[in-house]
């Protein structure tokens, strides 16, 4: 425990070394980048609903108000019988089940037991880029680590720089990066962070450079242990 302490004490060192901006080659690495990006947890996130998801509603005993395939819309509603569009975007299953259940039950049904399954989570999406076989946008299920994001386009390249591994995070304090080293992750040297919906993973320094337009990194709070990016040249 103390080493653990020791070692995310350098790693917050080393961001107040790097001053107010950097570029993205000094993204944290190590514990500094572990900080936003952990490891996987074994507990299951509850999955919230978004636009273009598709959805199975069932109406128990009212097979002619269910659907099979209901997708949500961009301004995250479905549209079921006799009550028309719902909003359910950033709802669970249940909880979006729940006020499908109210709508019926103001007018129409007496205790509806309504039941929601998300056949396409189409709003976990991921990016992954740079030098790797496969670029592109790929669909998550469940919790994924870096090392199936990165399988998710192939994998690298021959020539890929496995140690410089990009994570960018789009988060409360705006979009934000850390650098991994996926050759260690493979040996079980590094922890395998966790990837959410929404992140962009780019293989290669130099290919991040360029995606991300020379940006410079603005440090944030300590506590994050991240680099945002600014925007800024």
């Amino acid at each position: 425990m103390t080493g653990s302490v020791g070692r995310h004490g350098a790693g917050i060192a080393l961001l107040v070394a790097l001053g107010a901006c950097s570029t993205v080659g000094e993204a944290p690495k190590g514990d500094a980048a572990y900080a936003v990006i952990p490891p996987a947890q074994p507990v299951a996130a509850d999955y919230r609903i978004g636009p273009d998801d598709i959805l199975r509603i069932q109406i128990y005993h009212e097979p002619g108000l269910s659907l099979e395939d209901a997708r949500v819309s961009a301004a995250g509603t479905v549209r079921l019988p006799l009550v028309g569009d719902v909003p359910v975007a950033g709802l669970s299953a249940g909880e979006a089940a729940d006020v499908i259940a109210g709508r019926l039950g103001q007018r129409y049904l007496v205790s509806p037991q309504v039941t929601i399954f998300v056949k396409t989570a189409v709003a976990r999406r991921i990016t992954v880029d740079g030098e790797v076989r496969e670029p592109g946008l790929f669909p998550i299920e469940g919790r994924i680590g870096l090392l199936q994001a990165v399988a998710l386009a192939k994998g690298p390249t021959r020539l890929a720089r496995l140690g410089q591994i990009v994570v960018v995070r789009e988060g409360e304090a705006g979009r934000q990066a850390a650098m991994f080293d996926l050759a260690a992750i493979r040996k079980g040297a590094a922890p395998d962070p966790e990837i959410l919906p929404g992140d962009v993973v780019i293989v290669g320094l130099s290919r991040a450079k360029a995606i991300l337009g020379g940006a410079l990194l603005a440090v944030p709070a300590l506590a994050t242990g991240f680099i945002a990016l600014d925007g800024k040249h």
